[in-house]
């Protein structure tokens, strides 16, 4: 009986993953150990829910232990299980009920699986830890990218001494370098948040990992009970892990423990704020795991240009631009080149009141940081009478800051004992902060508003069926780590304006990718013959440069790959011969970036 079950379970899985080879490899290999390069587009969802269905299936996984999956954020952790307590039933023919299955995957982020185990467990850490952690404002680094304390640590600084400022400091420097920081340096630093900032109501989002961190490592059947409960762990964007979280991880896997990570290297942007580099090596090397390689992009499954361009830059990413590539088989890449900002803009703008003329297709433009660049092409919308949406606030904007902590105060006032969320009662929040900003405005607060109103829409409409905890973790978690960018997503507007780093992880018909120059996208090639009037030299390294030059390149290239396959139908990128620095000094000697003519991309002018 069960060997005919398993049968039928493995007959489903590989027709609805049309026998894509790569895919099945993961979902039926031997290997209890499996790290999954997976690419957007590639199915990489699909691929884990099988596997973990088939796991169970199997009898791999057995009853009552449960699967941990984790991810980087609340709002990824819910399409997750949501599609897990969606897909696994009918995997597995099941006849329990859906929620009852899907209960048996755990996913969460980080911070909120940390969470779960300072709620049981932080007492041993602090008595403050009796009252729901949530309750606790949680705060980023106390210094800013300009060596200035942040806004959100103004109120609390000047209760800690110089030296523990510095002991602060340190330990978030050592982190977001990629460093873990010694258990005694954790010690000292988790102590300063003890007696310094629990009492005031504050935490840091450090903190929250590493006194987990310390659980463990100084009570070990802790760490055995979440060793044993846990046999499987799935890591999405496995890419993207920083020191702490590796460590968090270490400390849960044991001898037994099977393990699937998921992630794509080139799509690893986040290093400057402590992602660890060569991580799913590291990983492979150290847990002995099976390396797959998703193979299909079925996002671009019908669109052969866009299919080219996801391969020959992912191969040029895997020999450092030393690839090898015909002719026939290059991608065309449509380009708007200026020369100057004002030509670069009016062009790009033009194309968009093209394609919003179809009022189904979405647009974004996309800018490597805010400058004075995007400023003239912002412009050029509004003398244009376009519509869009403004997304270019950073992590560190003194209103963006503001105003997650506001909504956060004002959402665990209203919600935080009870975490009795409905839909009216949400909807009122939403007003509520409506009213408290009735007297500020500026566009940054004007877009916040909105994708406040776009999230409650989603929540109150489309996650109506979710728990109200769920939804309840869910907000606050966005909350509390700057996340409403996320939210653009969701927002009623064709066209929008945003960061690479902010539009990570959405996606939309049309993208355009604009100042795609040296100097902007990337700032370790310094001699570079080619432009867009004579691109015909292919951008190649030269055999002497350093290892560490080419690995900033990759950086910088991972940027502009993420840039690229924001897009849906079709991506533009634009470059002008006139440039602005951030301190707004103009140069007029402005070229293509080096990524847009690497073997394998054929520039092709995109007209307006």
């Amino acid at each position: 009986m069960h060997r005919a079950y398993l049968a039928d379970i493995k007959e489903k899985i590989s027709v609805q993953h049309e026998g894509d080879e790569r895919q099945l490899q993961v979902i039926f290999s031997d290997s209890l150990r499996l790290i999954v390069e997976a690419p957007a587009g590639y199915g990489k969802t699909t691929t884990m829910i099988s596997r973990i269905a088939y796991l169970f299936a199997s009898g791999e996984i057995s009853n009552p232990k449960r699967i941990l999956g984790l991810t980087f954020s609340v709002n990824a952790a819910l399409k997750i299980k949501r599609e897990v307590d969606e897909k696994l039933p009918a995997l597995l023919n099941a006849k329990s009920s859906p929620i009852a299955l899907g209960d048996k995957v755990t996913v969460t982020n980080y911070h909120g699986f940390c969470k779960g185990i300072l709620k049981k467990y932080g007492y041993l850490m602090s008595d403050t830890f009796r009252k729901d952690i949530n309750l606790f404002r949680a705060v980023g680094n106390l210094i800013d990218s300009q060596g200035n304390i942040t806004t959100e640590w103004k109120n609390i600084a000047n209760s800690l001494s110089l030296k523990e400022q510095k002991q602060i400091i340190e330990v978030d420097y050592e982190i977001g370098n990629g460093i873990l920081p010694t258990i005694g340096n954790i010690q000292e630093y988790s102590n300063i948040i003890t007696r310094k900032l629990l009492p005031v109501g504050y935490i840091t989002h450090n903190a929250i990992i590493l006194y987990v961190i310390q659980i463990f490592d100084s009570n070990t059947e802790i760490k055995k009970f979440y060793q044993n409960y846990y046999p499987l762990i799935v890591v999405d964007e496995f890419q993207d892990t920083n020191c702490i979280a590796w460590s968090l991880l270490e400390a849960i896997i044991s001898e037994q423990t099977k393990l699937i990570f998921l992630g794509d290297p080139l799509q690893r942007i986040y290093g400057f704020i402590g992602a660890l580099p060569n991580v799913m090596m590291t990983a492979t090397e150290k847990y002995g795991m099976t390396h797959v390689s998703l193979s299909k992009n079925y996002r671009f499954r019908n669109n052969s240009e866009m299919l080219k361009l996801d391969k020959n830059i992912r191969a040029n990413a895997a020999c450092y631009f030393a690839t090898k590539i015909s002719d026939d088989d290059n991608a065309i890449l449509p380009v708007f080149w200026g020369s100057t900002q004002k030509a670069e803009a009016q062009q790009v703008v033009a194309k968009v009141q093209t394609l919003i003329s179809n009022p189904a297709e979405k647009i974004a433009i996309l800018f490597r940081s805010r400058s004075k660049n995007a400023d003239i092409v912002e412009a050029e919308l509004l003398d244009k009478q376009v519509p869009y949406f403004y997304g270019m606030f950073t992590d560190e904007d003194t209103d963006y800051v503001d105003f997650h902590n506001k909504c956060q105060d004002m959402f665990t006032k209203r919600f935080g004992k009870s975490k009795a969320i409905n839909n009216k009662a949400l909807k009122a929040f939403s007003e509520s902060v409506k009213t408290a900003y009735l007297s500020e405005n500026g566009k940054t607060i004007e877009s916040l508003l909105r994708l406040l109103d776009a999230l409650v829409e989603k929540v109150t409409i489309d996650y109506a069926d979710i728990q109200s905890e769920d939804k309840y973790n869910l907000l606050l978690d966005i909350f509390e780590n700057r996340q409403l960018k996320q939210a653009m997503e969701y927002v009623d507007s064709q066209v929008i304006i945003s960061t690479v780093h902010g539009a990570k992880g959405l996606e939309w018909d049309y993208v355009i990718v604009s100042d795609v120059e040296q100097w902007v996208f990337t700032f370790q090639c310094r001699e570079c013959p080619s432009n867009f009037v004579s691109h015909g030299t292919k951008c190649q390294l030269p055999g002497n440069i350093p290892d560490q030059i080419k690995n900033m390149l990759l950086d910088d290239l991972c940027v502009f790959y993420v840039a690229l396959t924001r897009a849906k139908k079709q991506v533009f990128i634009s470059a002008s011969a006139e440039r602005f620095n951030s301190q707004g000094r103009k140069f007029t000697n402005g070229k293509i970036c080096c990524f847009a003519l690497v073997n394998g991309i054929k520039l092709e002018n995109a007209g307006s």
